[in-house]
């Protein structure tokens, strides 16, 4: 593997049995996913509901947002392969791993491929608009978001039509994304689900350095604290 590749891809046939179990996801990183998946639930559910559950609806809101932000940050500050620059790539490659899909050999990445990476953006991006129009969203009746009141009702109420409509393309992106999962578990032959639980992927000797899933929790820890804290404060000041 060479430095200028963090996530080196490799043709040929998904990784078999006989591959040696290599570090891949950080923890930080896995906690964030598994937290994100049970925030998007429970805002679905709540959003659905109305009512008395609006109010969990904005808390989950709140905590997504801190969530995001924290991404973001370890998009920088994380492990080498929690960050941006190793998993999202230009047309070219992008375009070269879908034709690896439908004409072998296939490439098998230690992350996300090129198309997983861009699919990352784009759930983070649908999550962030969804999140931040709900923070100037009303109801009409007794809910509103924490920031409607310091704007023009009809810039509430823009906001909130974006916030009703916006979390179809969150689903349809959901939905997306558990269907790409179960194609490549039972075509490709490749588990993405078991490496975001345990930080390990099967991969052949040499396609992955475990030190690229090194993180330190404490730092990791106070880049969430900071998130969490930017959430309560900011809408105050």
């Amino acid at each position: 593997m060479t430095r200028s590749d963090p996530s080196p891809a490799r043709t040929g046939p998904a990784p078999a049995a006989a591959d040696g179990p290599v570090a891949v996801w950080d923890l930080p990183l896995r906690l964030f996913h598994w937290a994100l998946v049970l925030l998007v639930v429970t805002l679905v559910a709540t959003g659905l509901v109305k009512d008395d559950a609006l109010r969990w609806h904005m808390r989950a809101g709140q905590a997504l947002i801190a969530l995001l932000l924290f991404r973001v940050a370890w998009g920088f500050a994380g492990s080498r392969h929690a960050r941006f620059v190793s998993f999202v790539r230009g047309p070219a490659a992008v375009l070269r791993y879908a034709r690896s899909l439908v004409v072998p050999p296939h490439e098998v990445h230690a992350t996300h491929n090129p198309l997983g990476g861009w699919m990352v953006i784009a759930m983070l991006a649908a999550l962030a608009v969804q999140a931040t129009t709900g923070l100037f969203t009303n109801d009409d009746v007794l809910w509103e978001g924490p920031l409607a009141a310091r704007v023009a009702r009809d810039v509430s109420d823009a906001m909130s039509s974006i916030h009703r409509r916006g979390w179809w393309v969150v689903v349809a992106l959901v939905v997306a994304h558990v269907a790409a999962v179960a194609v490549y578990r039972w075509v490709f032959k490749e588990d993405l689900v078991r490496p975001m639980i345990d930080g390990v992927k099967p991969l052949p000797p040499g396609a992955a350095d475990p030190a690229d899933a090194a993180a330190s929790g404490t730092r990791a820890a106070v880049v969430l604290a900071l998130c969490a804290l930017a959430v309560i404060v900011l809408p105050r000041i």
